[in-house]
């Protein structure tokens, strides 16, 4: 009754007046609505029950059955597209909620979307019965990302503790990738976390690198870890033996690649002595004595003068994703541990001493 009374209050205010009849050819002129029970038929100038579309003044539609002449409401499949009408029977446009789902209806037309969907400079994915996807998706040989909201990820994204990178066309990156004359790896392993940043230690099985654990950035030059000082050359790899830079020799432990300081070693029969800053205290030319063979000082790389000891010798935050950070050890809060809700499962291939190997013949590196 309630229902009535609000459609012959919409019928007095002249919003359900004159009408338009589409398609062409449906007929001109209607007498107007009429109740039968809790349904509505809308009854045209010569007395017949009128069928198909109506748009009354206000540029509303509804929809009269085919059949038996009433009003539609919820969905309804009209010539191969869906639609829905309110329960007043005016036709949605473009966002409703049904059942919990998130659908998109044509601004000028009313049909449900399917497919991509771009509104503004933001891109949705409407599934196949049109309702808004969200969280994981793959499709089109690659993953993508919808937040709640159904926007697609583009760029960084951060997904429970995990940081992720998706290209412009919204999949998701795997392997190495530069982003701002900044490389990150993101993981290729599928019986890991598919495509999460790597932080820490990771070696392809002839070079280490490590990426900073909380920007994820790929460490080059001088670098402090848990407490030693290392040297990564331009391709990131990690440096052993002897190295010079700027006319200063200095010594990375050739299994680990920890600097040498305020020590003495005997190298291939030979004593040296470093001093605190990890610099060779030799002659005065600063050319170690009696170095012969392969393994010579300033044989393996030349660069960087940012030597431990000096006044930018530890580097800062490089804020990355997830901001920036100038504690190279820090994993509070950091990028880096597993989740069960991405593409690949959870399992980590880490191996016992803190380097995770990457995946051989896709993991060559930047250099």
């Amino acid at each position: 009754m309630q229902y009535r009374k609000k459609m012959t209050a919409l019928l007095i205010a002249g919003l359900v007046g004159t009408s338009t009849l589409i398609p062409a050819g449906t007929a001109w002129g209607a007498t107007g609505w009429v109740a039968e029970g809790t349904q509505w038929k809308y009854i045209d100038q010569d007395g017949s029950t009128h069928k198909g579309w109506v748009k009354t003044s206000d540029g509303t539609f509804y929809f009269l059955d085919l059949s038996t002449g009433f009003m539609a409401t919820g969905w309804k499949q009209i010539n191969g597209n869906w639609y829905y009408f309110h329960s007043n029977g005016a036709m949605a446009t473009k966002w409703i909620q049904d059942g919990g789902k998130y659908y998109y209806l044509m601004d000028d037309t009313g049909v449900l979307v399917k497919g991509w969907l771009k509104i503004g400079n933001d891109y949705y994915y409407m599934k196949g019965d049109g309702s808004m996807s969200a969280g994981w998706r793959e499709m089109d040989g690659g993953w993508y990302y919808f937040k709640e909201n159904g926007k697609c990820t583009i760029g960084w994204g951060q997904i429970g503790s995990d940081w992720f990178y998706f290209g412009s066309d919204g999949k998701m990156v795997t392997g190495w990738k530069q982003i701002d004359n900044a490389y990150y790896y993101l993981n290729v392993d599928t019986k890991s976390v598919l495509g999460r940043m790597m932080t820490g230690w990771l070696s392809d099985g002839t070079n280490k690198y490590y990426m900073d654990t909380s920007s994820g950035k790929m460490a080059h030059g001088w670098l402090q870890i848990d407490g030693s000082y290392y040297y990564f050359n331009d391709s990131g790899h990690m440096m052993t033996g002897w190295v010079q830079l700027s006319g200063v020799y200095y010594y990375l432990d050739p299994s680990t690649g920890k600097m040498a300081a305020n020590t003495t070693l005997t190298i291939d029969g030979t004593s040296y002595t470093f001093g605190s800053n990890g610099a060779y205290q030799g002659n005065a030319s600063g050319s170690p004595s009696g170095s012969t063979g392969g393994n010579t000082p300033g044989g393996s790389s030349t660069g960087s003068s940012n030597a431990p000891g000096g006044s930018t010798s530890t580097p800062s935050g490089s804020g990355g994703p997830g901001g920036s950070s100038s504690d190279n050890n820090n994993l509070s809060g950091a990028p880096g541990s597993s989740s069960n809700d991405t593409p690949g499962g959870s399992s980590s291939n880490s191996s016992s001493n803190g380097v995770y190997q990457l995946s051989p013949g896709l993991t060559s590196g930047p250099g």
